[in-house]
């Protein structure tokens, strides 16, 4: 009896040993979570399409498979949200931040404004690589960059990112004359451009060019005036990669540092303090969805590359970035430094009617069919928008397909003064 019981125990044992080996601590976790991407960027740009197709599709790879939800926090070139996933949100892994690539630069060049220690994120990766461009409207009879360096250019800028430090770098370092006009979205540019308000665009992501303005490309709308990173990429042609045009290894030095954010594309992060294993199992289901067949016909779709750039990787570049010799880094500081006055966006308000025909997120993106038959976007923040519904002050959530509705914003894409709908 003594055995049997013994034999019993043993079994029982073995069975709850077996059920504590099988159990999976990382997928209990995320087990009936809501897991949050806080993009700080607009959502028609390039990095509010990477992140919210990574958004669409990485829950089934994360262990537990938890309910991802998007969060556009725009402001100050994602300074702003990046500073709340590195000071507000949870540090618990269930809070990632897509961001722009100059954020973890900022900090090294003394820029005000963030409040983080940029070598304490966790980063996670990159969906891409990236090489940016300078280009020119096609009426402005600048064809090379050198015509820049001997005419003026109008260009837009969005904030302390690469829409204006870039063209500073240029000026500064090559004697280019982009002259910056400051105070647009990302792309609010791309708008302005199209309305002749300004006549060029330094900074702007080659994916970005494809997917936002391929026919620009095809009906040679733009000049492209110089690849600005550290590798060329073939199919922009014959165009001078930005280390081609050093004067001296200085020069070189500078723009190697300058240029070295564009390998880490469009970075995905989370705060410092997130447990190793929960980083390793986020970094984990990012390169997986990078694989996802999905994902990669959605972006290549619309002209978007994918190419994954691990976590460890960007967390070295960061490093790398942080040891540069501090006469190399402030003569990069201040080639960023715009020297002349700046001037302001004036940005110009239309207004379009017509049935609402998609509601994203309770109302936080609304498309739009015009009478012309033409389809219009826009977004919607639950504070800065005003939304009116048979004349009376609403929310967005209240407005529903078949409405017919007239946005107030500066055009499709962009975010809604006020959208009014009956």
């Amino acid at each position: 009896m003594a055995n049997k019981t013994s034999f019993t125990a043993l079994t029982a044992a073995a069975i709850l040993f077996a059920g504590a080996a099988a159990a999976d601590p990382i997928a209990d976790f995320y087990k009936g979570k809501q897991f949050k991407i806080i993009v700080g960027a607009t959502p028609g740009g390039g990095y509010g399409t990477y992140a919210r197709t990574v958004s669409n599709h990485i829950g089934q790879y994360i262990p537990g498979k938890p309910r991802v939800i998007i969060q556009f926090m725009q402001g100050a070139a994602s300074i702003r949200a990046a500073n709340f996933v590195y000071n507000v949100a949870p540090k618990d892994g269930t809070v990632l931040g897509a961001v722009q690539r100059a954020i973890p630069f900022l900090p090294l060049y003394g820029k005000k404004g963030p409040q983080y220690d940029a070598q304490k994120f966790n980063y996670i990766g990159s969906i891409n690589n990236e090489v940016s461009i300078c280009a020119a409207w096609h009426t402005t009879g600048i064809k090379t960059i050198q015509d820049a360096m001997e005419k003026e250019l109008i260009i837009g800028g969005s904030g302390v990112n690469d829409t204006e430090n870039f063209p500073s770098v240029l000026n500064n370092i090559l004697g280019t004359k982009f002259k910056i006009i400051s105070g647009y979205t990302g792309t609010g540019i791309t708008l302005a451009l199209e309305r002749g308000e300004v006549m060029g665009r330094c900074g702007w992501s080659w994916t970005s060019v494809k997917n936002q303005k391929g026919p620009w490309l095809k009906d040679k709308k733009i000049n492209v005036l110089v690849q600005l990173s550290l590798k060329k990429l073939p199919e922009i042609g014959d165009v001078p990669l930005i280390t081609e045009l050093a004067k001296n290894k200085e020069d070189r030095q500078v723009f190697e540092l300058i240029f070295a954010p564009q390998v880490m594309g469009r970075p995905f992060l989370m705060g410092p303090g997130v447990p190793k294993e929960r980083v390793e199992a986020i970094r984990k289901a990012f390169a997986d969805v990078t694989h996802d067949p999905k994902l990669v016909g959605q972006l290549n779709k619309q002209s978007m590359d994918v190419a994954l750039v691990g976590g460890d990787e960007i967390q070295q570049i960061v490093a790398n970035a942080y040891k540069t010799p501090k006469s190399v880094i402030e003569r990069a500081r201040q080639s960023m430094v715009y020297q002349g006055q700046k001037g302001k966006a004036k940005i110009v308000m239309v207004k379009d009617t017509g049935t609402i025909t998609k509601v994203v997120k309770g109302g936080r993106r609304l498309e739009m069919k015009l009478a012309d038959g033409k389809t219009v976007k826009t977004s919607v923040s639950g504070r800065r928008t005003k939304v009116v519904i048979g004349g009376k002050a609403s929310k967005r959530k209240n407005i529903k397909v078949g409405m017919t509705c007239t946005f107030n914003y500066p055009g499709s894409g962009q975010r809604a003064k006020e959208v009014s709908c009956k």
